[in-house]
């Protein structure tokens, strides 16, 4: 699916009964029973947070953007917030994990909704370490390729790159099993155990929606004189050569997977123990002024296994695309689609 009205048509038409003879036409869906019929024109809201749905409800309610039927708001994976809010709103929606609710009042009723479960044990909680471990296993997931099944690494492994103790990745992956994130295969114990991810799609809706709603501030702006981005990466590649540094936002999509005509702001982790001396580095620079805001250089410490999940792209250290795609996602408005366009066309997840 290449585009966000092809998601949204087969999203809605995977939800739809077949007795209800769902058929495509143009951008929306006519359904009928009998000798009654409705159409339904199907809108793409991305990831399914509550930030997504609101906007896409603004556009129908202004109406800059007119539904040829009645609207059903579609996404990936719809947040229980963003139900609510259409639930308030008496909005149609359906996601691609096959969930739906469907309504016409007295007419249509389709509801496709997970179940209850008897006992649905502890509550789950993103940590610190279980973000590190999810973006780890995620940013493994990109390197082999959407459609590889291969067996994840030992926790020893993954707790090297993570950076968090053996014994805490695994009570993590535990989680994660217990989540459905990821499964057990091979033997029960020894050397043929392992695991591998289950549905790393879910994982990384989960994980980027709950990172995107963190905060982050940078820890300084910078102000330039020019507003070609490409100069400000140059500049930082001179400024920290000797340093553990990766561009992340805008300007790491327009390497990994160009989308924006505008790149208004360069975005860098760096190393939270080199901080900073990465700030005096910067700040002796001609023609480079720290302010305290509206800088087109901004710079986020962060901690090491970012680094270490980086990629090279053109001759620039990159943030991985799985951090790359909740960064653009927490930035929202246009680099939300950019957020949508590398997860379609890089992720593929």
């Amino acid at each position: 699916m290449r585009s966000g009205i092809n998601q949204a048509l087969q999203t809605l038409l995977r939800v739809v009964p077949p007795e209800f003879r769902p058929e495509p036409d143009g951008d929306t869906v006519r359904i009928s029973r009998g000798s009654t019929y409705w159409v339904f024109h199907p809108v793409w809201a991305g990831e399914g947070l509550p930030a997504d749905v609101r906007r896409v409800r603004n556009m129908i309610t202004h109406s800059s953007l007119q539904p040829r039927g009645i609207p059903v708001i579609t996404a990936r994976r719809m947040s229980p917030g963003a139900r609510e809010i259409l639930s308030e709103e008496q909005l149609s929606w359906a996601d691609a994990g096959g969930r739906a609710q469907i309504v016409v009042p007295e007419e249509v009723y389709i509801t496709r909704l997970d179940p209850i479960p008897v006992d649905a044990g502890r509550r789950f909680k993103w940590s610190a370490a279980a973000d590190a471990v999810a973006e780890t296993l995620l940013a493994w997931q990109v390197r082999q390729g959407p459609d590889a099944h291969e067996p994840l690494e030992r926790p020893a492994e993954i707790a090297e790159t993570a950076g968090v103790s053996i014994p805490h990745a695994a009570r993590v992956l535990r989680q994660f099993d217990e989540q459905s994130y990821t499964a057990k295969i091979g033997a029960e114990r020894g050397s043929s155990a392992g695991r591998a991810l289950r549905d790393p799609g879910r994982m990384l809706s989960d994980w980027a929606g709950h990172h995107a709603a963190s905060s982050l501030t940078a820890a300084a702006e910078f102000h330039v004189p020019w507003r070609e981005h490409q100069l400000s990466i140059s500049m930082l590649a001179e400024s920290l050569s000797n340093l553990d540094w990766a561009v992340t936002g805008v300007a790491a999509a327009d390497r990994i997977a160009p989308y924006l005509t505008s790149i208004p702001t360069v975005d860098i982790y760096v190393s939270a123990d080199a901080l900073q001396e990465a700030l005096q580095l910067l700040s002796s620079q001609r023609d480079v002024m720290q302010v305290d805001q509206g800088g087109r250089v901004r710079v986020f410490a962060e901690s090491e296994y970012v680094f270490r999940l980086a990629d090279h792209q053109d001759g620039l250290r990159v943030a991985s695309p799985i951090r790359v795609y909740s960064d653009l996602l927490r930035l929202g408005g246009r680099a939300a689609e950019a957020a949508e366009y590398l997860r379609e066309a890089t992720i593929g997840f």
